[in-house]
Formats: structure tokens, sequence, C-alpha cells
């Protein structure tokens, strides 16, 4: 795998608490499309000197952090609270008030008694007309389209859908652009180069959208089978068409059913009615692509290597804070054979540590949870017992639970956690584990990783970098 000496964790406690930056840690994860982190507010027109620095680093493109925490939207009478909370299960209501809220409390107090002043995320990069709904988080798009955007170049199939071809992987060259006349041409893609790859949409003479391909990564540019329903499903070998390597971690970010976002219409999320098919796509996917006791006792030690073959089988999910969602990724590990094993929350801040809404809201809560599940050696044994707990059981019986810090960036832009499921899961004592990832759901791509979805490649458009000698942006 990639190593990368540059972190973006800015604080960490006992490998149970962290302060990450999200753009950085994104960017850090492209491997050699080198970024540059600063803690200080920078000049437009940087320095002779930082510019031949930094000639060859890029910065990611971002918004400017929340400096106050959002206005409330939480029930302002009495009785209207009442009624929110009589509607929310107990069940509920515990795993909130009892189980994180009291975590997060104290971990961000850990945070704001060990870092160096006030501020919680690296000096951003955003354009000088911040108007771009592309740019600015938590409000509705506008209906032109951004150009590049992914979405433009997919060409469906007859049944509406675009599809992966059934044909050779294209291998992409580090040396000069890969030119394509649109992304539709792109199956399964790989840069096995330790340098960064250039795909150039349109043509020599007039180029429509540009992407940076991280060093050793792949990637599948596609529309999943998985919500097409069991007959569709049946009709396709594989839950991802065009993959059949197993990975030793697979990282989902589903669209789940949410009703603010379908109507904001910044990306396409699935109705309630739909769940039941989401549960059992992830669960297909998880039993497809994860290794099982029978391959990992197959996996040698590379003769002469440092590094090893990780024998981990891990799986982690994003969920949202409805209980349907929650349920639905423990059954879909638990039916894969994973045993849910721990909760990473994503707590949201504002630039000077503030959650960004009330701890305790009942409509908003300034978290989202990675849910983490591990395959054992007993898999059949373990899934029959795991699925006898009922939600609040799975729940309680979580051995650890992890809070990593961060100041929201883009809408939807998840932090690139990386470098942590390295720290927990892949190094061996003083040795780096080498292991295989896939993310699907991916809206951007990670150095040495897969990725999948229709929007693979959505923060690896050239339009979401600058070089830092550049003009076209003010530093936040």
């Amino acid at each position: 795998m990639i190593d990368t000496q540059e972190s973006a964790i800015l604080f960490q406690a006992e490998d149970k608490i962290f302060l990450l930056d999200i753009p950085y840690s994104i960017a850090i994860a492209q491997g050699n499309i080198a970024p540059c982190k600063q803690l200080e507010p920078t000049t437009a027109e940087p320095s002779l000197k930082t510019q031949e620095n930094k000639s060859q680093r890029k910065q990611l493109l971002s918004c400017s952090p929340a400096k106050e925490p959002f206005p409330s939207t939480e029930p302002k009478k009495p009785n209207a609270r009442a009624k929110v909370l009589e509607s929310t299960p107990i069940s509920e209501r515990r795993f909130h008030s009892e189980l994180i809220l009291p975590l997060v409390r104290d971990s961000l107090e850990t945070i704001r008694a060990g870092i160096d002043g006030d501020r919680w995320c690296f000096t951003r990069v955003v354009p000088c007309e911040e108007v771009n709904e592309y740019m600015v988080p938590d409000q509705p798009p506008s209906r032109k389209r951004r150009k590049g955007n992914d979405s433009t170049f997919l060409q469906p199939g007859p049944d509406g859908h675009a599809k992966v071809l059934d044909k050779p992987p294209v291998i992409l060259s580090s040396a000069v652009p890969n030119i394509f006349e649109t992304l539709s041409e792109l199956n399964v893609t790989k840069n096995p180069s330790p340098e960064a790859a250039v795909i150039q949409i349109g043509t020599s003479h007039e180029t429509t959208g540009e992407y940076l391909v991280p060093p050793e990564s792949s990637f599948i540019l596609c529309e999943l089978p998985i919500f097409k329903g069991p007959d569709y499903r049946a009709a396709h070998e594989l839950p991802i068409p065009g993959l059949s390597q197993k990975f030793n971690l697979i990282l989902m970010d589903p669209p789940w059913p949410n009703r603010s976002v379908r109507r904001s219409g910044h990306y396409t999320t699935n109705h309630y009615s739909e769940m039941d098919i989401l549960t059992e796509g992830m669960r297909e996917i998880l039993q497809a692509y994860s290794y099982r006791h029978e391959d990992m006792t197959q996996l040698a030690e590379p003769q002469g290597g440092s590094q090893i073959q990780s024998q981990q089988s891990i799986a982690a999910i994003w969920i949202t804070n409805a209980e349907k969602s929650r349920k639905a990724a423990y059954h879909a590990m638990s039916g894969a054979g994973f045993h849910v094993c721990e909760e990473w929350v994503w707590v949201k801040t504002t630039q000077h540590g503030q959650p960004i809404s009330a701890l305790d809201g009942l409509w908003r809560k300034p978290y989202e949870i990675l849910v983490i599940g591990k395959r054992e050696l007993n898999v059949d044994a373990l899934s029959s017992a795991h699925e006898t707990h009922d939600l609040t059981a799975v729940s309680e019986a979580i051995a650890t639970r992890r809070v990593i810090a961060a100041v929201p960036d883009l809408h939807s832009r998840k932090p690139n956690l990386r470098s942590i499921f390295e720290k927990i899961f892949f190094s061996s004592g003083s040795s780096h584990e080498s292991y295989t990832a896939l993310e699907v759901f991916a809206r951007n791509l990670t150095a040495g990783w897969w990725a999948c979805g229709n929007e693979a490649l959505k923060f690896n458009a050239r339009e979401c970098w600058v070089d830092d000698t550049t003009k076209n942006w003010i530093p936040e």
C-alpha cells in the first residue's frame, strides 16, 4: 500500500479520540497528488521561496469552516418537544442519550484540553466568490449542471442505467494524459503506477473534463445493480459488474433514505420502501468481496519483504441517525458473517470546537456514525448467534466506540479515514500490513484502493484542485 508520512490528524488520544481535518485527509489519501497543510492564515500571493517549495503541490478546494453553530431547528414549545419524544422509540432515545451523547461530550472536552489554541482545522482554500452551490454546504443546488460532473458523461444502457461493459480493464499511463471521448469508455480502470495519472475527456484539441487518478488506485464508474431487486440482481453474476477480487476492508457510504436531502436534490437517495433492497444489496457485496477464513489461510507472507498480507476482514458502513439505517447496517453485516464490534462517531464542529448543533437535538444531531464489523473464524455460528440479538442488545454489546471530531467540509463530503483504519486494523507491531480496500458509493479515489459508484470521480475532477501558486482562490 501507499505510505504517507504526513498526517491529517491534529490530535489523538489513545487511538480512541481523534481530531481530523477533512480536506487534508482527502488530499493526503491521494498519494503524490501532493497536498499542503496550513494552520495559520496565508496571503493570496505566496513568496517566491514558498512558490518554489510548493510548485508541484495541489490543494483541495473546500468551503469556509463554520464559525458558529447552525441556527436551531428544534421544536421550541414543550408540547411540540414532548410530541417528538413520544414518536421516537425508547431504544433510539437511549442509544443517543446514554451511549453516544456522554461519549461525544467527554471526547470534545479531551480535545479542548489537549490542543494548542482554539483552531480545530487547517486553513482552507476556497474560491474567491463562494457562490457555486458545489462549494456551499447545506444549500440546495441550482439547476445549472456543473461542468465535468460524472453523470454528464455516463451513457445509459437500454434499461436506462449506465452499464459496465464486458471488456478488458483500462490501464492508465502516468507518463502522458489518457484521452477518452466520454467517461462511458472507461470500464474497470486501473492506475498501476506509483505516480498519479490524468484522464482527459474530450479530444486532443478540446478537453471538456479532466480527472486526477491517484497512484495504484482502481475504479469502476457505474450504477450498481443493488437497487434493481432480486430478479435483476439474479441475472448478474456479481454484485459489482466487472469486479471479482476480494478485499480486507470494504467501506460503504450508502444513499440512505433522507427526506431533506431528497428535497434539496444534492444527490440521489432511496425511498424507505427500498430499505430491504439496500440491506440485501450490502449483504451481497460483503459476501462476494470480503475474505473468509478459508481465503485467509491461503495468504502467504511475501518472501524477503517486511510487509505481510493482512488477514483482517473488515466491513464499515456509514449510517444516518435514524434507527432504520442502523438496523439495516447491523443486519447486512451479520447476514454476511460479520460481528459488529465498533462504532466510530464523526462529530461535526465549528472551527473553534463547538458542535454544529445541540448534542441532545431531536431533529438534527451533530454527528454521523460509522458501523464497523469484523469477520470471525466461525462465520456460520457467529452469524446465527448475532442474528438473535435485537437492536438494543447489539448496540449495548459493542465493545469499542471511537470519536473523530472534524469541521464539516462540502455537503456530503466525508472525512477520509484511511490513516485511522491503518492505525487501528492494519499495523502489526512496528511493521505495516499490506491490505486491500474497496470503497462502495465512493465520491473520490484513494491511493492504493479500489472505488466504485456513479460518482467515484466526483472530487477527483481537476477543477476541485488548485496549485498553491494560482491566484483564482483565497485562503479561508
